[in-house]
């Protein structure tokens, strides 16, 4: 440990995470009942490797180690971002702006508590600079390199480590935004898209009884088993559901979870139904009337897709309107 490192004063907290007003110096020995703060800083980029830096062999603590990209205690006086800027500043030579984030995951551990911060940034190698007193060397390294070195004993054992590749930009659950995926349902996705079904029914006419539910849900059987019914999935959950007819090129009924709008699903799914059916001719749906109280937000999304109000008709007993998608004409 060098002169500088010894001279090092951390910020005691409470096991509550509470300033305490005292002081320790690094390379002492801590008391019952006292806590300080650590920062790590995972940065990845676009192609979802992670830079790592190996310790230098005089360096206490995991020597000669490949370990994430930065990591070190906050010094008094800093917050967590401020460690975390300043570490890797001082470790690779990388100025970053962390104000506004907050640590996408804390573990404690016996003296502290320990803030995880993974970002995505693309970084020239050439132009860090690192802290030769810590750092003897960075690389870029994919999911299977980092495992293996784990797996040889020339990675930092973090039992995390796996998961670290895909926790960027998750909720507490694991998933992302942008990890909604389209595609056709199958018998695996039925007790998900039933459940949708139960918070979207009485917004459809058709659904008011289990007996109706209990037919519908043989329609969904059936459907899936011919592959024309899509669902959205936001990991294994299904958040938007639509059925279709190749025989009669129709669009049979589609919902999204009111906590899922407004952000193209229903678009996506209506994209991927229309690789089924055949664009030359009309294709209809049957949706509410003008003026329903029901109506105004699904007529107004098939007509942003394309679709125009045709005849009126009743469905399940009930006032509603034809839309139709004009087929495409072809060149004879």
């Amino acid at each position: 440990m060098t002169a500088k490192a010894e001279s090092e004063l951390w910020d005691v907290y409470t096991k509550d995470r509470e300033k305490t007003g005292a002081l320790h110096r690094r390379g002492e020995k801590m008391q019952d009942g006292e806590y300080h703060l650590v920062v790590h800083i995972c940065i990845f980029n676009s192609q979802n490797q992670l830079l790592i830096q190996q310790r230098q062999p005089f360096k206490k603590g995991w020597a000669n180690m490949w370990d994430v990209t930065v990591g070190g205690s906050a010094l008094q006086g800093e917050s967590s971002v401020q460690a975390a800027e300043r570490e890797v500043f001082e470790e690779i030579g990388l100025q970053l702006d962390l104000s506004g984030l907050r640590p996408d995951f804390t573990i404690n551990f016996e003296d502290g508590f320990d803030d995880y911060y993974v970002l995505e940034q693309e970084v020239d190698l050439k132009e860090l600079h690192l802290q030769k007193e810590e750092v003897q060397a960075v690389r870029w390294a994919s999911k299977e390199e980092v495992l293996k070195m784990q797996e040889e004993g020339t990675m930092v054992p973090y039992w995390f480590l796996d998961r670290l590749f895909e926790v960027r930009g998750c909720d507490a659950h694991g998933y992302q935004e942008q990890d909604v995926r389209v595609g056709f349902a199958t018998m695996h996705h039925l007790a998900s898209w039933m459940s949708l079904v139960e918070i979207v029914r009485d917004n459809f006419p058709g659904l008011e009884t289990q007996e109706l539910l209990d037919g519908y849900r043989s329609t969904v059987v059936k459907n899936m088993e011919r592959q024309s019914a899509i669902c959205a999935l936001h990991g294994k959950i299904v958040v938007g559901i639509l059925l279709f007819s190749v025989k009669h090129n129709m669009l049979s009924c589609m919902a999204v979870h009111p906590e899922y709008r407004r952000r193209g699903i229903a678009g996506r799914m209506v994209e991927l139904m229309l690789t089924k059916l055949d664009r030359t001719r009309d294709i209809t749906v049957t949706t509410f009337r003008e003026g329903d109280p029901w109506g105004a937000a699904p007529r107004s999304l098939y007509q942003s897709l394309g679709f125009e109000p045709a005849e009126l008709c009743v469905e399940q007993g009930y006032p509603s309107q034809v839309f139709v998608l004009k087929g495409m004409k072809t060149d004879n």
